[in-house]
């Protein structure tokens, strides 16, 4: 199956007007961008024979990690996003969505993914700057 998942995220690319070994970075990691502002890390990996998919993008720097209420901003912004969520990476805030994938898994639900976690990035960035 992941064979299958990564022709369907290269399938979307191409439909994004993307060329997929362009975007390439390795097998099953595709890195792409949205008006060189809004960076998106696509990943499709296999692990105890389930395939997942996941994007990615960096929306901001975390200076202060002890700041208890940005940790707190960052809960409460997740409950109004739509499957996605916000996490920290090495000091980055990070906007994502993982996906077990299914054979039901289609071009349409990897298109609405990487669409959407480049629109929460765009506007966080936007709102946080």
């Amino acid at each position: 199956m992941y064979t299958q998942i990564v022709s369907v995220i290269e399938n979307s690319l191409k439909t994004l007007g993307l060329e997929p070994e362009t975007a390439k970075i390795a097998e099953g990691q595709y890195n792409i961008s949205k008006d060189k502002k809004v960076e998106i890390m696509i990943d499709v990996w296999e692990e105890n024979q389930r395939v997942f998919f996941q994007a990615l993008s960096p929306v901001n720097q975390l200076t202060d990690t002890t700041r208890t209420e940005v940790l707190q901003m960052l809960l409460e912004e997740n409950h109004g996003l739509v499957e996605a969520s916000f996490s920290l990476a090495q000091n980055t805030i990070i906007v994502k969505t993982t996906i077990e994938c299914s054979a039901f898994f289609n071009q349409e639900r990897a298109l609405s993914t990487i669409t959407r976690i480049a629109y929460y990035s765009e506007f966080y960035q936007n709102k946080w700057q």
